[in-house]
This record gives C-alpha cells, sequence and structure tokens, in this order.
C-alpha cells in the first residue's frame, strides 16, 4: 500500500511540473498581442483584440490589450497595432509597460466626431514605433496626439504624427522622454514641453520637426533639441526658443522619410563594419554608438557649402553626448552608375592613389575650417583650417565604396566635427585627369584634360622661373565648356619662352563666383635648342645621264686576259630608263680550236640606282673579266681536243 501512494505522489509531481512548463510555454507567447478595428482583421492570429461598436473607453481594442497584459502581469509584452486602425472619442491610457509597434503602414486615427481628448496618454514607461497617427477629420477642435505624464523612461521612434492640435504633449513626471527618427508635420504645435520637474528631461534627436505652426516647439522644462531639421533655412533658436538649441548643431536639409518616421538610426559599433544603411556603414574599435541621418538627394547648406554633383546620398553622422570613441571608420557607397563609377575610379580621383583627391567630401557649418565642401583625405581648404591635417581615406573600387578613420589627429575629428557633420561622395569642382606641358622649336605647349566639371567658370595659365617663385598668369581665361559626366580637352601655346630657360606651369582653375577653385601643378617645359650645323666641303659627283655605247670588238687573242684597250679609259656608266641600243655577239666561224672568241657585253634596260660612295664604284672589275673568258677558252679547247680524237680513230679504223 505503502509503495501505491509513493507511485501516486510522484506521478502527480511529474504532471504538476508539466503543467507548470506548458503554463510557462503560453505565457511566453502571450507576449505578441495583436489589436485591430474589426474581428475580420484578427483572422489566423491568436491573442488578437479588435474594437467593440460602442464608444466606450473599454471599447478600444488597445485598451483591452493593455488590460491583458496588465492582468497577466505580463513581461514587456509587444503590443501590434494591424492598420488601418481607429479609435473612438476616448483616449488610449498607456498605463503599464508596453511596446505598441504599428503594422501594415501603422496607420491610427480617430472614428468620432468628439475631439476633445487626446487620443494617446502614457503614464508609465513605454515604448511606440512605426505608427502614423493623425486625428482624421477632426478640425474645430483638433485633437492632441500624444500626451506624456510619466516618471519613466518614454522613447517615441520611427513615427509620423500629421494633422494634431498639439503633436507631443510633455505634460509632467520626473522621468525622460526621447523623440528620435519622427515626422512631426502640419499639427498647430509640434512639441509643447509643460514639464517643469527639475529631474524631467525631454530630448528630440533626428527628428524632422517642419510645417508646426509660428512656434514649432514650446519649452518650459529641461530640454535638448540638437540635430533636427526645423525646415529650410529655418534655425532651432527661431523655431525652439528656450529650448538650449546650438544652431550650429542643425540638420540642414530634409531627412528622408520612411513608411513612418525618417531615415535615421543609432548605430551600436564593433570591430565589424555595422549592416548597410542605404549605403552606409561604420565600425570601431572600441564600444561605441553613432547616430547616422540620411538626407537622400536633399543637399544641406546650400547657401553655405555650395553644390555637388553627388554619387551618393547625403548623410550626417553624429556622436550621442554619451559615446567617445578613440577612432572611428565611416564608409560610404558610391552609386554603380557609369558616370560616378567610371571617374570616381579614374586617375583624377581615385584612380590617382592620391588620397588627397579621393572624392569623399564633408563640411563643416560651425568654424569653417573647410572652404564648402572639403575632401576628407586633403588639410581642410579654409584658410584657418589649413593649419589640420586630412584623415586617412581609402577607395575601395571593388565594393564602390570610400572610407574614412575619423579620429583627434586630423580633420574631421571627434572632438570638434562628429557633432554637426554632413558627408557625400561626389565632385564639387572639375577632375583634372592630366596637365602636361611639351617641348617644341617654337613653343610651349600647355594641355589639360577634365573628366568632370562642376562649378568652374574658367581657366588660365601662370608660370614662373623657378618652382617656389611668384607665378604671374600668361594666358586669357578659357572658359570652362566641359559637364559634371563630360571629359573636356583644353590646349595653350607658350611662344613667349626664351630657349635655354626652364619654366615652371600652373593651371589654375576658378570658381563660378570668380573665386580661385583649385591649382594643379607645376609641371616643367623648356624651348628645344636648335643647333646650327658645321660646314663641311664634299666632293659631289654629277653623274652623266648620256648613255655611252661600246663598239664590240670581233676577235681578241686568246693570250690576252684582258679587253684590248680602247682610245681612252672605261666610263662610268649609269643605267637609266632610255633605250639602249643592244648588239649581239656573232660568232666567227673561222675561230680554230686554239682560238678563244672575245665575249661581247650586252647593255640592258636597268633601274636607276642612287649614286653614294666613290665615284668609280659599282664598275665591273677586269678580274671578274678575266675569269668568265678564261672558262669558256677551257670549255671549247676541250671540245677541240674531244672532236680531233674522233677524227683519229676514224681514221684509224678505216686503214
Amino acid at each position: 500500500m505503502k509503495k501505491q501512494l509513493l507511485v501516486f505522489i510522484t506521478v502527480l509531481l511529474f504532471c504538476n511540473l508539466a503543467v507548470q512548463k506548458v503554463s510557462a510555454a503560453e505565457l511566453n507567447l502571450q507576449n505578441d498581442i495583436y489589436v485591430a478595428s474589426t474581428e475580420a482583421l484578427c483572422f489566423g492570429r491568436s491573442n488578437c483584440f479588435f474594437n467593440d461598436t460602442s464608444d466606450q473607453q473599454e471599447s478600444n481594442a488597445l485598451t483591452k490589450a493593455i488590460k491583458y497584459a496588465r492582468d497577466n502581469n505580463l513581461s514587456n509584452p509587444s503590443i501590434y497595432i494591424l492598420s488601418p486602425y481607429e479609435i473612438n472619442s476616448h483616449t488610449i491610457v498607456v498605463d503599464y509597460p508596453v511596446t505598441l509597434i504599428g503594422q501594415n503602414g501603422g496607420w491610427i486615427s480617430t472614428s468620432n466626431s468628439d475631439c476633445s481628448r487626446p487620443m494617446f496618454s502614457i503614464t508609465t514607461n513605454a515604448t511606440i514605433r512605426d505608427i502614423y497617427l493623425n486625428d482624421g477629420a477632426c478640425s474645430s477642435p483638433s485633437r492632441d496626439l500624444l500626451a506624456v505624464n510619466a516618471a519613466a523612461t518614454v522613447l517615441v521612434e520611427h513615427s509620423t504624427f500629421e494633422n494634431g492640435q498639439t503633436a507631443i504633449s510633455y505634460q509632467g513626471g520626473s522621468g525622460l522622454l526621447t523623440l528620435r527618427f519622427n515626422h512631426i508635420n502640419n499639427n498647430q504645435i509640434g512639441i509643447n514641453n509643460l514639464n517643469s520637474d527639475a529631474n524631467a528631461q525631454l530630448l528630440a534627436v533626428a527628428n524632422n520637426i517642419i510645417s508646426n505652426g509660428t512656434q514649432q516647439v514650446s519649452c518650459s522644462g529641461s530640454s535638448s533639441l540638437d540635430h533636427n531639421f526645423w525646415g529650410d533655412g529655418v534655425l532651432p533658436s527661431q523655431s525652439a526658443p528656450g529650448c538650449g538649441t546650438d544652431d550650429a548643431k542643425r540638420l540642414d536639409a530634409l531627412i528622408v522619410r520612411e513608411t513612418t518616421g525618417v531615415a535615421a538610426r543609432l548605430l551600436t559599433l564593433s570591430g565589424s563594419l555595422s549592416q548597410d544603411f542605404y549605403g552606409f556603414r561604420a565600425s570601431s574599435p572600441d564600444s561605441a554608438s553613432l547616430f547616422v541621418v540620411n538626407h537622400g538627394g536633399s543637399r544641406p547648406f546650400l547657401g553655405s557649402a555650395g553644390s555637388v554633383y553627388q554619387c551618393s546620398n547625403y548623410y550626417d553622422v553624429f556622436l550621442p553626448q554619451s559615446s567617445s570613441p578613440s577612432s572611428i571608420t565611416l564608409s560610404f557607397a558610391y552609386r554603380d552608375t557609369f558616370d560616378c563609377a567610371q571617374i570616381i575610379q579614374s586617375a583624377a580621383f581615385c584612380g590617382s592613389g592620391n588620397p588627397a583627391k579621393f572624392p569623399l567630401l564633408w563640411y563643416d557649418p560651425k568654424t569653417r575650417v573647410t572652404d564648402r565642401w572639403d575632401k576628407t583625405g586633403d588639410k581642410p581648404q579654409s584658410s584657418v583650417g589649413s593649419i589640420y591635417a586630412g584623415q586617412e581615406t581609402t577607395c575601395r573600387t571593388s565594393s564602390k565604396t570610400i572610407e574614412v578613420i575619423v579620429d583627434n589627429n586630423g580633420r574631421p575629428d571627434l572632438l570638434n566635427d562628429l557633432f554637426f557633420t554632413p558627408f557625400v561622395i561626389g565632385y564639387e569642382q572639375a577632375g583634372v585627369l592630366s596637365f602636361t606641358a611639351t617641348s617644341t622649336t617654337n613653343a610651349i605647349n600647355l594641355d589639360w584634360i577634365t573628366v568632370t566639371e562642376v562649378n568652374t567658370l574658367s581657366y588660365y595659365i601662370t608660370r614662373s622661373i623657378s618652382s617656389g617663385g611668384v607665378f604671374n598668369k600668361i594666358s586669357g581665361d578659357f572658359s570652362a565648356t566641359g559637364t559634371p559626366t563630360t571629359s573636356t580637352s583644353y590646349t595653350f601655346s607658350d611662344s613667349s619662352a626664351i630657349p635655354g630657360q626652364t619654366y615652371y606651369y600652373k593651371l589654375v582653375a576658378v570658381n563660378t563666383d570668380g573665386t580661385t577653385q583649385q591649382t594643379i601643378g607645376p609641371v616643367t617645359g623648356s624651348l628645344q635648342s636648335i643647333s646650327t650645323p658645321t660646314r663641311t666641303p664634299t666632293r659631289t659627283v654629277t653623274p652623266s645621264l648620256t648613255p655611252i655605247y661600246r663598239s664590240p670588238t670581233p676577235f681578241q687573242t686568246a693570250t690576252s686576259a684582258f679587253l684590248t684597250p680602247g682610245t681612252g679609259d672605261p666610263t662610268l656608266f649609269i643605267p637609266t630608263d632610255t633605250e639602249t641600243a643592244e648588239f649581239e655577239p656573232t660568232p666567227d666561224q673561222s675561230l680554230t680550236p686554239e682560238d678563244t672568241p672575245t665575249q661581247t657585253s650586252t647593255p640592258s634596260r636597268t633601274p636607276s640606282p642612287t649614286v653614294s660612295g666613290t665615284p668609280l664604284s659599282g664598275l665591273l672589275g677586269k678580274t671578274d673579266r678575266y675569269s668568265s673568258q678564261k672558262q669558256l677558252t677551257f670549255i671549247l679547247g676541250g671540245a677541240a681536243v674531244l672532236l680531233i680524237a674522233i677524227l683519229a680513230f676514224y681514221f684509224h679504223k678505216k686503214h
């Protein structure tokens, strides 16, 4: 009996543990909660709440979901709002720590004409992200969209707030309200900080806060609103007076809008490059965080920085106040298009191997150490910035990226610049592919070729007699005829150069406003010396063009090895195209075997050669004539001997 009781208790305990495990697993699954306007939108999802038709606070599905999380004591539950979602006239009170996440565009509005109450009220620790909140048809009055009164941390990010009375109202509590990566637009008031609690803090960073009445932000309590975009040409001191803003620490271009909120992120960096964010990546050897903002094609600081032919997005990159790394590597991708890729990789830029020419640009809007947009691999070009060095910059053509290491050993640096620094890959001036000097006997030719021209009015040439001397303008102005995407050639001839003098030349490009854009060179050149030849008397042979006819000698004794001399010495004969008389030798039938006939030369028509050398070169020598006659004599002699032998044999046989 005791054994049976022990087995029963063991089985009971085992079953109880199994039930606890199942309950725990079920509870974890319940942390993901869904809300929808209708039951139909909940189809296929468990743990989904939907609105009732009555205009009661508890009729809102969001109210039901928050109550469910509180009743079940869920830890960090996520409530997914299936858009389109509408609430009634009552306020959604977030009084339990939850994360509200919009889905399918995150669109939330109101379905009731009673617009007297705020749409959302947050009284505890909570996060809201990816929602698009507007008050629908409410206009007289419009509804406040979000009210915060909490003694805890509240985060609102990647969301859009439009068309409300007050988009976000910070009413009270001792907590921290953080607004980041939001698009706050076309409300009567953008942000109203009414919280006077000494411990409360409002932090707004990397938001579009635009077109929200005449005063977009009102501050009564402690706040920090740097690194936001306030509208074209609008300063934060104008839009948020008394909010502790720095006009230099502003975003001067619209942040690209996403489905909800804007294209901005807070990256956690490690030793490897982060995930791609619109062509931007970063890394750090230290534990660090980094804000990055994507402006797309919206160019910041249009008036002061000048124009750029962009090959990447415009970015703002800056550190949070709590981050202090020793260095950060920033990587930017350029467009894989023909004009950008081909030009960037040419010898004018990355192909030069000179980091001072690599087209990763930055701008300093506060202290203006840059002269408009300057290259990160070169020292800043303003008069006050020229004392600083550039930063290590690398072109990686295989991945079509350009990287810069930012530390405190050059500019841009961590201490002064990574709090308000825009970056872009592009061309802000002429890209000079080559500048050469070619010397001739009459002038020194200066030639230059550009692969791109941006903000360029004209060019001119300067000259000096030493590399470090004074360079004076020696040419007129050559109007720039190129474009940002075309190659153009120019040439100038310096005909005033003096032979024997080495000259140094520089090419000066001029901005459209008349200021110097850049100076290229120097290159060197000198006139080629013209040597005077020394006259040496030479004997010139003038050949006679009259053909000479030699009379053939019909008979020549065999004992003579040489031609019988005539009345004079042999005369040089130069063949021409003129027809000459030809003579065929007539064999003498009376010759005896011992006689050797004279070989008569037969003149022939031969092309005229070029006469060179001594006057008698090319004459046939006497030794050659003797050798030919001797061979013929031996042949005829042998034939005669053979004939005599045959006759002697014949007569001997007959007798």
